[in-house]
């Protein structure tokens, strides 16, 4: 007969598990393939921002990922933002103030890093993985159909 093998744990306590601060849902998706990339590709940005963070990355490291960040946000938000003019979708300037005021405030929080006024928190953190999230849900998703209706998508 043959003794059972001892239960063995897949994790060894030496090796962390790494646990996204931000997962996509498929929920988040809003039926537009290019837009639905840039919305993981941002949600990656802001794991790798708390990553950072989380390791007590130098002011340096925190400074160049936040402006990896903003800067690929700036790009995300020009390309939606064409396609909604590009399929006449009737919400692009509400859609466009949301998008302006996120940047100044992010860019607002970077100026006060960069001078010593503040530090990456867990505070900004939760405000980044929520509006990101809301947005998604209640703003982008109301130009899906159009977008999709016009062949934009």
């Amino acid at each position: 007969m043959h003794s059972p093998q001892p239960a063995t744990s897949p994790i060894s306590p030496k090796r962390s598990i790494r646990i996204a601060f931000m997962t996509w849902k498929d929920d988040y998706s809003v039926g537009v393939a290019e837009i639905d990339q840039q919305h993981r590709q941002l949600l990656d940005l802001i794991n790798k921002l708390h990553d950072a963070m989380k390791a007590g990355g130098s002011p340096t490291a925190l400074a160049r990922v936040l402006e990896e960040l903003i800067g690929y946000t700036r790009r995300h938000f020009t390309f939606e933002e064409f396609l909604m003019k590009q399929c006449g979708y009737p919400g692009l300037e509400p859609h466009r103030v949301q998008h302006r005021q996120l940047v100044e405030k992010i860019e607002s929080f970077q100026a006060e890093v960069a001078c010593g006024k503040a530090t990456l928190s867990l505070r900004l953190m939760s405000f980044l993985k929520d509006w990101l999230a809301l947005h998604i849900l209640e703003s982008d998703k109301q130009y899906s159909r159009d977008m999709q209706r016009s062949g934009v998508a």
